[in-house]
């Protein structure tokens, strides 16, 4: 028989039963587990392992004193039964929705300043459009992860988006210096001009974000009088008259006690992205969602990026 024929009879002799089979055994790593979890006994699952790799001529597994260990040709029929069983979960999940439209729950992690500048409002309108879906949000300043499980989506401020993720990006955010309106409202000068001034700058837990390492390159350490967690804690500091301090844009523009005091300060800008992992971007929700982030920027933008700082 030659190697065509051979791959046509395995591929018509081969089920979904049988990928189930070798998915078992691997999972378990022996006969007698794997037989419980399948719900038949130790012997059962010996004839049939022993007929599947008659069927496709390979071994599937090693056989060990006490466990199963899949060769090269085991592991990937594992791998491929996840990536079936995760393409049958997302089909009915978008079958379902089409029937009963959409619903369920999208979790959403970000930071504070971008859950009130801008996502709030866009999940408020799309919850006008889709009432039954409900959110999550979870806001701080660490990375991207999206593989704990723990989000569906990430909006984030970055300029390194991980290989893992796919995304758009959304916008981008200037930063410039802002102090209080009332002692700065027709003055505006070179940022480093300001650098004797009592300043607000970032908890080092922020050590990673430019306007952080900028503030730590030019301003001495005895004109830093609070260091915030965040950009909202940065922004009530400067709002109370703690001192000046660096803004993105499109949050400071938007604070009435505030005043841009400088232009915008090269090099620390970053793009905005939301992010998804590939796979929960094959749901419908995730999809519909992400469509309606690009339209109400569209419609938007200007009111929240501004045209310049």
């Amino acid at each position: 028989m030659d190697l065509k024929s051979m791959k046509k009879m395995t591929s018509q002799n081969f089920s979904w039963d049988d990928l189930k089979t070798v998915m078992a055994i691997g999972e378990h790593g022996n006969l007698s587990r794997a037989a419980d979890a399948l719900g038949i006994n130790h012997s059962t699952l010996f004839r049939r392992l022993g007929a599947i790799e008659t069927s496709l001529a390979l071994a599937l597994f090693l056989r060990r004193r006490t466990h199963y260990v899949p060769t090269k040709a085991g592991t990937a029929l594992i791998a491929l039964g996840h990536r079936i069983e995760e393409d049958i979960h997302y089909v009915l999940q978008n079958i379902e929705e089409d029937e009963c439209g959409f619903s369920g729950e999208i979790r959403v992690t970000t930071s504070d300043a971008l859950l009130q500048d801008y996502l709030n409002p866009l999940i408020a309108s799309f919850s006008r459009i889709n009432p039954h879906i409900t959110f999550q949000v979870s806001t701080g300043n660490e990375s991207v992860n999206l593989f704990d499980g723990g989000a569906d989506i990430a909006f984030r401020a970055t300029r390194d988006i991980p290989e893992h993720l796919s995304g758009r990006k959304v916008g981008s955010a200037f930063w410039a210096v802002y102090g209080l309106r009332e002692q700065w409202e027709k003055k505006q000068v070179n940022a480093m001009a300001l650098t004797e001034h009592r300043w607000v700058s970032f908890h080092y837990a922020m050590s990673k974000l430019n306007a952080f390492l900028w503030i730590e390159k030019n301003i001495p350490e005895k004109n830093i009088t609070f260091r915030g967690d965040s950009v909202l804690s940065v922004a009530s500091a400067i709002s109370s008259g703690i001192g000046i301090g660096l803004l993105p844009c499109m949050h400071g523009n938007q604070i009435d006690k505030l005043a841009q005091i400088s232009p915008i300060v090269e090099g620390l800008g970053e793009d905005i992205w939301l992010l998804a992992h590939p796979d929960v971007r094959k749901s419908a929700k995730i999809r519909e969602f992400m469509n309606h982030c690009s339209h109400y920027l569209a419609e938007n933008r200007k009111r929240i990026f501004g045209q310049t700082c």
